[in-house]
């Protein structure tokens, strides 16, 4: 992992020049920082995370726009021609890569928490490094499964890291998060503030402490009906700081270091938006123009009369009323012209925050915590309020009205209570909110639980399932070759997380 570790140390001065709290300032030059400051690295860091899950970056971009693909959101334009490796599921360890942009990432975050433990005026820095390190490396166990943690970020005392299990660095992640909460609970009166060089939640103390116990939801979820043996270990871990809240409506986790609207270039609008939205010279780009709709998804929210159609995706220009996708995989696609394309819903303006966890996939995750006895509260309301939050991030018209007259249709998998299986209704409502915005936690949902049971596999694929997993770069195959080759041989329809069905 020589190559990489490398290319991590290079990453640490993009990340504290991409994003300074006055990044966009352009009275200094920011691309010779004369410190790498604590607000510096975080603002950088976290500018860089909104990029990798918003798609904002050339490495993960296709990675996460392809996670789209197979969830049934979008297909490609039938105005490109085909590709074959998307088409046929027939990819190779050079696709679909977001290894080397989360290990930069997650280097960032081990060192606020470096200067953390080094000055303790510094611990709201580095219990943000510690939450946002765990959100990184759920990401690379999520994709890769077993990956380099205990080893990793030891430069020239580990050059080639061991793998640990997938399984244990989830335990570590949890330990993590419950020692981060811990620090920010009892930083003393003299720690400094984070203040606007946090991008997400503006020092806002309490809301990180929300957000890392809904990433603890997260991960005690993802493995508790596979794992039946830990439930009650994992129980104890969530219980011990669960009176301290989970993401609700007030505190969503967005980033936003000031996004402009000019220079689409320069990487300083909106990440979602800089994808998949028009430039400064009102010019779609590449992937803006490339990722239609899916007939998938359009025929689901149209049966279910679900307002959300007309959010998610735009109507032809053709008349301004029809909504068509395309089916993945056919040979016989309409032309980009002639399918709609990413709606107003989710490209809301180059200036929008980029959404890191959404409050309505926190209230699923809480929603699904109450049924399996996890924590305490009402299943049902929180399904509600989650079905309603996506309407409201979505600027439904009147969204809690149209929310409510949505859900209180005798319909399954809409209607709590016209629904037999609890958790295929709250998977299903989660697949609807994640549309776009969540892509990859789409994507997890579905391996972990088999939901929505339909989702369409393309009508090229060589192997008719959608693929459990991608797999390794080629860099950790020519820089890391003895502890990646002793991962054995992965197939991308048959080698599964450890947390999937």
């Amino acid at each position: 992992m020589k190559k990489t570790l490398s290319i991590i140390a290079c990453a640490l001065v993009i990340g504290f020049t991409a994003c300074k709290e006055d990044f966009l300032n352009l009275d200094e030059n920011p691309n010779v920082p004369s410190t790498a400051t604590p607000q510096l690295l975080l603002s950088g860091a976290l500018k860089i995370t909104a990029d990798i899950v918003n798609t904002g970056t050339t490495a993960s971009q296709s990675a996460v726009s392809t996670y789209g693909i197979w969830m049934g959101y979008w297909t490609p334009s039938g105005s490109y021609v085909p590709n074959s490796t998307l088409n046929n599921n027939n990819f190779t360890n050079t696709h679909y890569q977001t290894f080397t942009p989360l290990y930069n990432n997650a280097s960032n975050y081990q060192n606020l928490i470096n200067l953390g433990a080094a000055d303790p005026t510094l611990v709201h820095f580095e219990a943000i490094g510690m939450i946002m390190k765990a959100f990184d490396f759920q990401a690379l166990v999520d994709t890769y499964n077993n990956v380099p943690y205990s080893d990793a970020f030891k430069a020239t005392a580990s050059l080639n890291p061991k793998y640990d299990k997938g399984e244990a660095i989830y335990d570590d992640l949890l330990i993590q998060l419950t020692e981060a909460i811990g620090k920010i609970k009892g930083a003393p009166a003299t720690a400094v503030n984070p203040g606007r060089a946090d991008i997400m939640y503006k020092g806002n103390m309490d809301n990180w402490v929300k957000f890392a116990n809904t990433l603890k939801l997260r991960i005690a979820l993802r493995q508790w009906n596979k794992l039946a043996g830990k439930q009650s270990a994992l129980k104890t871990a969530i219980d011990a700081t669960a009176a301290n809240g989970f993401i609700d409506e007030t505190s969503a986790a967005l980033a936003n270091p000031g996004y402009i609207s000019d220079d689409a270039n320069g990487g300083k609008q909106s990440p979602f938006w800089y994808s998949y939205g028009v430039n400064a010279a009102g010019a779609l780009p590449t992937a803006g123009d490339y990722y239609k709709a899916n007939a998938y998804a359009v025929t689901r929210l149209q049966t279910s009369n679900d307002p959300r159609l007309s959010r998610f995706y735009a109507p032809l220009p053709s008349d301004g009323t029809t909504f068509k996708g395309n089916i993945y995989g056919a040979t016989n696609t309409s032309s980009g012209a002639n399918t709609s394309s990413i709606g107003p819903g989710l490209l809301k303006a180059p200036t929008m925050d980029a959404v890191i966890m959404s409050v309505a996939e926190g209230l699923f995750l809480q929603s699904e915590a109450v049924l399996n006895g996890l924590i305490a509260g009402d299943a049902k309301s929180l399904y509600e309020r989650g079905i309603t939050a996506s309407f409201v991030q979505t600027v439904v018209p009147n969204a809690a009205a149209a929310a409510l007259t949505y859900y209180n249709q005798p319909i399954k998998n809409i209607n709590w209570d016209a629904s037999p299986d609890k958790l295929e209704a709250i998977i299903n409502q989660k697949w609807t909110s994640l549309n776009g915005y969540g892509n990859m936690e789409a994507y997890n949902e579905y391996r972990r639980t088999g939901f929505p049971l339909d989702v369409p596999v393309s009508l090229q694929s060589v192997k008719p399932v959608i693929p459990t997993r991608v797999f390794y770069p080629n860099t950790e195959y020519q820089q890391n070759a003895v502890n990646v080759t002793a991962e054995g041989t992965i197939d991308q329809f048959a080698s599964k997380i450890f947390w999937a069905k």
